[in-house]
C-alpha cells in the first residue's frame, strides 16, 4: 500500500512532477519561426531600457479552445489563467498563505474537530443571474476529491454535503484546523459541470463570437470591484510552446511560467514579477541503522553547512527563497528568530567533535533526478560546499525511474528532491514515520505526536513552533528552499501586479493596464473622512 501510494505522490509531488495538459483536437497553424528565439527573463544585472514600452491594442491571453476551462480538471498552466476569471473560491490564499473568504464567509467546527460548517456569502450569482446555493460548492467540492489534481489535499475528506439550512458540511476523517488553506478550490454551477466551459461566479464571463473568444467583464459582478479591462481576447494555443510563441510575438500579453523548469527562460527582455509557490527543495538522508545519517547530530551539522542565499542567488538567479524550515518563509508560522547563521568554519569545527576527522576519506552520493539544470547545480553546489573532512560527496544523476527506484530501495546516502507542500503545511508524509515521501526511514515518536497536534491546533503558531523545533533538532530532512513561479508581462504594461500563491489576478481591482489607446487607470484612493474634516 505505501509503495502504490508512493508511486502516486511522487508523480504529482516529488521533483516538480504536475500533470500536462492533454493535446487539443484541433492543430494551431503558426508562423514558421514560432520557435523561440530570444529568451525571457531580464538577465542577471540587466538595466532596464530607456525606451518607452511598446503598447498593445488589447490585453490578451492564451488558451485551448477545444481543452475544458473546469477548474477541477483543467491543471495548472495558461489555460487556469484564463478559468481563474470564470470562476472563484471559497477562499484564497494572501501572499502570506493565509487562507481569506472569498464565496465562503465563515465557518465553524464541531466538538470533535471532524465536521466543519461553511456558511456561504448571501447574493452572489453565477454569470447566468442564478445564485449560488451550497450545493454547488458541495458538488464541486466532491468532484474535487475524486480528481487527479486535488484528490490528494483533500485525502482526509470523508464526505462533503449541502444541509438545508444552505451551509456546505465538510467531514474528516482526522482534525486539521487548517482545512480553509486547501480550500482554494474554484466553484462552479453544478449542473454545467460535465460541460467545456461550467457556470462561474467570476468577474468575467467567456463569450464566442464570429469564430472568436474573449472574456467579458460582468456589469452583475457580485463583488462589484473595479476591473482593468472590460474584454481580455483569447488567441488559441496548443501547448506552452506555443504560448511562449504567442507570448514573444506579442500575441499574447501574460503568461504564467516555472523558470527554473527551462534554462531558455532565465534570460530576455520581458517583465517578470515573481510569484510564490509552495514547492520546496530539500535534502534526504538515509537514516536506516548504520549509515552515516542515523545521526540526527551529523543531520544537523550538514544543514548548517548549507549557504542557503548564496546558492538562491548564484544557481537559481533568486528565482526561490531561502528557507530552513519546511514552511514558507512568507508565512506566519516561519520560526525566523529558529534559524542558525552559517559558518563553515563552525561546521568543521563540529563535524571534528563529532569524530568526522579519521583521516580515512568516506565517498558518500548524492542523488538528484536528471534534466533539471537549475536543480542539477544546486546539487552540485550543496555537495561541494560539504565536501569537508572525511566526506567526498559526488552527485549522481539519474533517470527519473532509476532515481524513484533507489530512493524506495534505500540505495542513497543522501538525495535532492523537491515536493509540493500543501498550504496547511501537513508534513506527514515527508516526515512522519510512515509517510509516503518519508524515504530515509525516519522514525521519531515525538514528531509523529506533534504532527497530530499540529493539525488539530486551534493555535497552530504555537503548535508549529513546537513541530518545528522538534524537526531542527532531529533534521530528518533538510529544507533549502522554496521556489517561484514567474508571471510573464511585457515592459509596461500591466503595473500594479502582485501575484499570491495560486493566484496571478489578486488585487486586480488595483491594476492600470496600458493600451495604445488609453491606459485603463486604477481610481485614486478616497481620503479619509477627517482629512477632509480638517481640509474644511
Amino acid at each position: 500500500m505505501k509503495r502504490r501510494l508512493a508511486l502516486l505522490l511522487a508523480a504529482v509531488l516529488l521533483l516538480g512532477g504536475c500533470a500536462s495538459l492533454p493535446e487539443p483536437d484541433e492543430l494551431y497553424e503558426l508562423e514558421e519561426e514560432r520557435e523561440i528565439r530570444q529568451p525571457i527573463l531580464p538577465e542577471e544585472g540587466e538595466a532596464p531600457e530607456a525606451a518607452e514600452p511598446e503598447y498593445p491594442a488589447a490585453f490578451s491571453l492564451p488558451y485551448q479552445p477545444n481543452q475544458t476551462l473546469d477548474p477541477v480538471l483543467c491543471g495548472e498552466g495558461f489555460q487556469e489563467t484564463a478559468a481563474s476569471l470564470l470562476y472563484e473560491p471559497l477562499f484564497t490564499l494572501n501572499a502570506s498563505f493565509q487562507p481569506e473568504g472569498v464565496l465562503c464567509e465563515s465557518m465553524e467546527w464541531d466538538e470533535t474537530g471532524l465536521v466543519c460548517m461553511l456558511k456561504l456569502r448571501e447574493g452572489v450569482t453565477f454569470s447566468d443571474g442564478s445564485a449560488l446555493t451550497a450545493r454547488d460548492a458541495a458538488e464541486t467540492l466532491q468532484r474535487a476529491c475524486e480528481s487527479e489534481r486535488y484528490a490528494y489535499r483533500l485525502r482526509n475528506v470523508a464526505a462533503v454535503a449541502a444541509n438545508r439550512a444552505g451551509k456546505v458540511i465538510v467531514t474528516l476523517t482526522a482534525p486539521n484546523r487548517g482545512l480553509a488553506a486547501l480550500l482554494d478550490i474554484p466553484i462552479v454551477k453544478w449542473t454545467t459541470a460535465g460541460e467545456l466551459v461550467p457556470t462561474g461566479t467570476g468577474p468575467y464571463r467567456l463569450v464566442n463570437e464570429s469564430g472568436s473568444a474573449f472574456l467579458q467583464a460582468r456589469e452583475d459582478w457580485w463583488q462589484q470591484k473595479r476591473l482593468p479591462v472590460d474584454t481580455i481576447p483569447l488567441v488559441p494555443a496548443k501547448d506552452q510552446e506555443t504560448a511562449l510563441y504567442l507570448f514573444s510575438a506579442r500575441r499574447a500579453e501574460m503568461l504564467p511560467v516555472d523558470p527554473t523548469g527551462d534554462p531558455s527562460l532565465t534570460s530576455g527582455k520581458a517583465q517578470s514579477t515573481g510569484q510564490p509557490t509552495s514547492v520546496m527543495q530539500f535534502i534526504g538522508f538515509n537514516t536506516a541503522e548504520g549509515r552515516l545519517f542515523a545521526d540526527p547530530k551529523l543531520r544537523s551539522i550538514f544543514s548548517q553547512g548549507i549557504d542557503r542565499e548564496t546558492l538562491v542567488h548564484a544557481k537559481l538567479v533568486d528565482l526561490a527563497l531561502a528557507a530552513q524550515f519546511p514552511v514558507s518563509p512568507l508565512s506566519p508560522l516561519y520560526p525566523g528568530g529558529l534559524e542558525r547563521a552559517y559558518s563553515e568554519a563552525t561546521v568543521e569545527e563540529e563535524l571534528k567533535k563529532a569524530g568526522q576527522n579519521t583521516g580515512e576519506i568516506r565517498e558518500l552520493t548524492l542523488l538528484v533526478s536528471e534534466g533539471n539544470a537549475f536543480r542539477n547545480a544546486c546539487a552540485r553546489f550543496i555537495a561541494e560546499e560539504l565536501s569537508l573532512l572525511d566526506w567526498d560527496i559526488q552527485v549522481a544523476e539519474l533517470p527519473w525511474e532509476e532515481y524513484l527506484a533507489a530512493l524506495e530501495a534505500g540505495e542513497f546516502d543522501l538525495y535532492l528532491g523537491e515536493v509540493r507542500l500543501t498550504a496547511d503545511w501537513d508534513l506527514t508524509d515527508l516526515v512522519g514515520t510512515e509517510g509516503a515521501l518519508n524515504y530515509g526511514g525516519y522514525t521519531n515518536e515525538a514528531t509523529d505526536q506533534l504532527l497530530l497536534e499540529f493539525a488539530g491546533a486551534e493555535d497552530r503558531t504555537s503548535s508549529a513552533q513546537r513541530l518545528l523545533s522538534n524537526l531542527q533538532a532531529n533534521m530528518p530532512i533538510v529544507p533549502v528552499c522554496f521556489k517561484n513561479y514567474a508571471v510573464l508581462t511585457h515592459p509596461g504594461v500591466v503595473e500594479g501586479l502582485s501575484p499570491a500563491p495560486g493566484n496571478i489576478f489578486r488585487g486586480m481591482e488595483n491594476w492600470t493596464i496600458h493600451l495604445k489607446e488609453a491606459p485603463v487607470e486604477a481610481p485614486e484612493a478616497e481620503p479619509p473622512e477627517d482629512a477632509i474634516s480638517e481640509a474644511a
